[in-house]
């Protein structure tokens, strides 16, 4: 019996290291034979692609996006590169990049710098303690170098070659995206990879030929090999000595080089087991074209003809950059871990290039007039909201037409968001025609505010706000996408779903539309569905995702009932209004983290809390409430805000009859509703200031346009100048 038992268990022992041999052998190898290749063309812009005849080839035979650039602060420099190689936005500089190939006098600086350099490594950062301390007050946490950390656990080897110094700076910041955390990189060459050349800038230019050499040498050994091709990013910094004319010959110089350099090293690679990526991790030329999504071509294996996805964006031909990271450790058949972004995905597409020049012109038009257009906007609102109140209060009306004419004018700057939507739909990349259009627009809708004498007009108005968002949020964004009023991919901090500007508008259409449907139909069930419906598109992870505005509508929605059923915001139901609260952001995680393809910004945040531990919520809580501090210290939207508080306070002490009407009648459990959500909203966002200035200064338009149109409850009348 011992012996039978020693058998078995000897059998056991067997197995368990056979299975352990090989799960090692298999980690060790499965993988061996796929290599990503990333070519740095910094700089680089849609327009010079067509000038390249090997890219073009890539991109006929793969995929082509835009990617969002932005490091922690900008999206230039060291910051790009950086981010990629970093669990999320990262701060790096030139001087903190200093990558050199090791010999006894770097490797002794290293050492006595960062610490002991633990096997032989070809490529390491002197500075890297510098880049630790830059970042040491970073509140997004990023783990430093988790791309290179990750490979080197996997027991996989990392290159990178080339440079874009210039005669008076090292540029190394190619080396940032596949270093570990202690700043080091197996393979490559940093330092003697440049010849003498006077036609280019500086005199210098990289060796192509002396690049593919290298990249022979450890082509068996490495499995991220890195290239900076550095010219075009030379040319940048040297082109304020230079004419147009010429700036423009030597940069078609450059791209013949660089695109003979693609063609070479992409005839030379497998298909099968090689990913191949062309990016620019800095934003365009801006003698060329100036923006700031940059293109990125992706080829090789499973890469399908057409344009680049991911769910970090949910954006047809928009990616991140934190999106590079998931997508070389993805395939080289490794899960992941600890980065926020998610593997590229690719869409089929004719004409993959045609697609994103579409895209492109649209989105840079919406960043550059989105402030601009805004703030417009708001200084309009506030004018006019002061010119009607001094009238209303000083009683100057001097006749009905122009009481009629100030009726109106408020009904158009209460329409005015409706146009920033709708002129979304025709997809203008020209200015002139973006400033024709929103005048063409809005006097199509002046003429029908001018023939439609209803008071019902706005409620009117809301209803149609209110059925436009529900149809913008389940259609992705259909309405909206290109709009001022929606998320702005370049600043990237959201890209799918309902940024804080559309759930102002929501908010306000939500509530008051709820509202006037129960004053109307006297009907509980019908406003009770439709505030909690609204929660739901707001808050589901994969419609609204908003979560400080999946709270604010949830405040408002509570408010709202308690308001339909008579009962007290006293202090118990409002520890019963927190628990709703925790519990219906529970629900919304849970679906997030388990039903989601990819998890939002509140799936992500909870994951990284489990992952990072509970000083990571501080973070966040020091993030947002940096965020709204400093926009309320320079917004045009605190101007607005404060002006509309003003406002109402000035309206409830002359009009407070009226206004205590308003407030007690069943629009206005709406009206309050919308109030309490905004006020919410500013506290739970990080960029709630726009949010609740956006529902705050519509709200106050409403009431304004309700006491002027409704002359028995206010004395609003013409004769004897309003003495009355």
């Amino acid at each position: 019996m011992k012996r039978f038992r020693g058998f078995v268990t000897g059998i056991i022992v067997l197995i368990l290291i056979f299975i352990h041999v090989e799960h090692s052998f298999s980690q060790d190898n499965y993988d061996i034979n796929n290599r990503v290749y990333i070519i740095i063309v910094n700089k680089l812009t849609l327009t010079d692609i067509e000038k390249m005849p090997n890219l073009m080839d890539l991109i006929e035979d793969g995929s082509i996006g835009l990617m969002n650039v932005r490091g922690l602060n900008g999206y230039r420099g060291a910051e790009s590169f950086l981010t990629i190689n970093a669990s999320n936005k990262a701060f790096a500089n030139y001087d903190s990049s200093q990558f050199h190939n090791v010999n006894d006098e770097i490797r002794a600086l290293y050492e006595n710098r960062v610490g002991p350099m633990d096997g032989d490594y070809e490529i390491a950062n002197i500075q890297m303690g510098r880049i630790y301390n830059q970042n040491e007050d970073n509140k997004y946490s990023p783990s430093i170098g988790a791309l290179g950390n990750l490979l080197h656990q996997e027991g996989l080897k990392t290159a990178v070659f080339g440079n874009s110094d210039t005669d008076e700076q090292l540029i190394r910041t190619a080396a940032l995206i596949p270093m570990d955390s202690k700043g080091l990189v197996d393979y490559g060459n940093v330092d003697d990879i440049l010849i003498e050349d006077s036609n280019f800038p500086y005199g210098i230019r990289t060796d192509y030929d002396k690049i593919l050499d290298e990249i022979s040498r450890v082509e068996s050994k490495a499995s991220l090999m890195v290239v900076d091709t550095g010219d075009l990013n030379r040319l940048n910094k040297y082109s304020s000595f230079l004419s147009l004319d010429e700036f423009k010959d030597k940069r078609d110089d450059i791209l013949n080089l660089i695109d003979d350099f693609i063609g070479n090293l992409s005839s030379s690679l497998d298909k099968e087991n090689s990913l191949l990526m062309v990016l620019s991790p800095n934003s365009g030329e801006e003698k060329i074209d100036g923006n700031r999504l940059s293109p990125i071509i992706i080829w090789g294996r499973d890469v399908k003809r057409g344009i680049l996805i991911s769910n970090t964006t949910r954006r047809m031909g928009i990616i991140a950059n934190l999106d590079i990271s998931p997508t070389i450790v993805n395939f080289l058949g490794i899960y992941p871990k600890n980065m926020v972004g998610n593997p590229i995905e690719y869409a089929e597409k004719e004409d993959g290039l045609t697609y994103i020049k579409s895209i492109n012109g649209p989105i840079n038009l919406m960043s550059k007039t989105r402030s601009k257009t805004l703030s417009t906007y708001g200084t309009l609102c506030i004018i006019l909201i002061l010119l009607v109140v001094a009238l209303m209060v000083y009683r100057l009306v001097p006749n009905k037409g122009i009481l009629q004419g100030l009726r109106i004018s408020l009904l158009l700057i209460y329409s005015l968001p409706l146009v920033f939507i709708l002129i979304s739909l025709f997809k203008i990349d020209s200015l002139p025609i973006f400033i024709v259009g929103l005048i063409l627009l809005s006097g199509l809708g002046l003429y029908i505010l001018t023939r439609l004498k209803s008071f019902q007009l706005i409620s009117i108005i809301s209803y149609f706000y209110f059925i436009l968002l529900v149809l913008d949020i389940i259609l992705n964004g259909f309405f909206s996408k290109y709009s001022v009023l929606s998320h702005d991919p370049i600043i990237g901090a959201r890209y799918f779903g309902i940024g804080n500007e559309m759930v102002g508008l929501f908010l306000i259409a939500s509530t008051i539309t709820a509202g006037w449907i129960y004053e109307k139909f006297d009907n509980k069930i019908i406003p009770m569905i439709l505030m909690l419906g609204s929660t739901v598109l707001v808050g589901h992870p994969n419609l609204g995702a908003n979560v400080g505005g999946t709270i604010a509508f949830l405040s408002a929605s509570i408010y709202f009932i308690y308001e339909l059923l008579g009962k007290r915001l006293n202090i118990k139901n409002m520890v019963i209004t927190f628990l709703l609260i925790g519990f219906a952001i529970g629900i919304f995680a849970y679906v997030d983290i388990k039903l989601s393809n990819s998890p939002t910004h509140l799936g992500s945040t909870l994951l990284s809390i489990n992952e990072k531990g509970i000083h990571f919520i501080r973070n966040i809580i020091d993030r947002k409430l940096l965020m709204n501090i400093r926009l309320l210290s320079i917004s045009f939207w605190t101007r607005v805000l404060m002006v509309n508080i003003f406002i109402q306070t000035l309206m409830s002490i002359y009009y407070k009859k009226r206004v205590m009407a308003l407030m007690e009648s069943r629009l206005g459990k709406g009206y309050l509703s919308c109030i309490m959500g905004s006020i919410v909203g500013f506290l739970v966002n990080d960029s709630g200031l726009i949010l609740s200035a956006i529902s705050i200064n519509m709200l106050t338009i409403l009431l304004i346009y309700t006491i002027i149109s409704d002359d028995k409850g206010l004395e609003w009348d013409v004769e004897l100048n309003w003495k009355g």
